[in-house]
């Protein structure tokens, strides 16, 4: 019997994994000490030290609980779609609707965006039986999010899970997203392996998590993850103005702010070598320009 069970701090939930229950880890990463000036601030606005402790030095705290832990859950999927962004996925995109209609989603609730691709990604995913909701230029990943969840709402789904489109999401691990589904609004993924993470993408996601934290006040380990579920009614309040990578912290830092509850689950991720299409430049330059607007809202 596994009696231990993992969170995150913050507004969280439970992990039910066994197999990540005995790993309560304190992994010191070397490249945070240029972020410190950082997270001495975060002693001044956010709840106590998890910041320091949980994001700088990767301790995760432990509750005790009793009974079995793997519960095998029976969900409705009739209501709940997948929007998943996609600019040139040809080589991955197939496999990944496959393994969503394998799940049980109905090929109606896959919401395919091709943002402007000059490959063979419409042609690909079409051939699979779903209409696809395309951009004849890139808008951003921003855009195409925002695109599919408006198809979403047409389509009369009331949910709807975020993939990326490169295949570094387990369409398997949806399951533990929906274990939680009841209790958050917003359940975001946490990367477990960051090690794996290429490194100048490691950092700067730790930074934009700690300044987005900062701005939300609330602790959010990982907030560039694309791997999410929403409540799609987040956004009778929330509207989205940003069109590209920032998108994704947008919905955040607004879930928070407008008291929708925010959870995270521990993820696997596959890091392949395919392009990434993110701008280190241009992209950490329209985080900045967003993150000083909220400071003045």
């Amino acid at each position: 019997m596994d009696f231990l069970t993992r969170f995150v701090p913050g507004r969280v939930g439970i992990d039910p994994r066994p197999s990540q229950m005995s790993r309560i880890g304190l992994t010191f990463e070397i490249g945070y000490l240029t972020l410190f000036p950082i997270y001495l601030l975060s002693f001044c606005f956010l709840k106590p030290s998890y910041t320091f402790f949980c994001h700088f030095m990767r301790v995760e705290p432990f509750l005790l609980t009793f009974g079995k832990t793997e519960v095998q859950l029976k969900v409705d999927l009739s209501d709940i779609g997948v929007v998943i962004p996609a600019f040139n996925a040809e080589k991955t995109i197939g496999n990944i609707v496959k393994e969503l209609l394998v799940y049980g989603f109905k090929k109606k609730s896959i919401i395919v965006v091709n943002d402007g691709s000059n490959d063979r990604t419409d042609e690909v995913v079409t051939k699979l039986g779903l209409s696809i909701v395309t951009h004849n230029k890139n808008m951003g990943k921003g855009a195409a999010l925002k695109h599919g969840f408006c198809a979403a709402r047409t389509r009369n789904l009331k949910n709807v899970f975020t993939l990326d489109a490169d295949g570094q999401h387990k369409v398997s691990e949806i399951k533990d997203f929906l274990k939680l589904k009841g209790h958050y609004d917003l359940i975001i993924g946490l990367r477990n392996n960051v090690v794996n993470m290429p490194f100048l993408r490691r950092i700067v996601n730790r930074m934009t998590s700690l300044v987005i934290s900062l701005l939300s006040k609330e602790y959010v380990p990982d907030v560039q993850c694309g791997f999410r579920y929403i409540n799609l009614k987040i956004f009778n309040k929330v509207r989205l103005k940003t069109n590209n990578y920032q998108t994704e912290s947008e919905i955040v830092i607004k879930a928070v702010r407008n008291r929708y509850r925010i959870g995270f689950v521990p993820i696997s991720t596959v890091y392949s070598n395919e392009k990434s299409y993110i701008n280190p430049f241009i992209d950490t330059i329209r985080f900045i320009k967003m993150a000083i607007g909220f400071l003045w809202r």
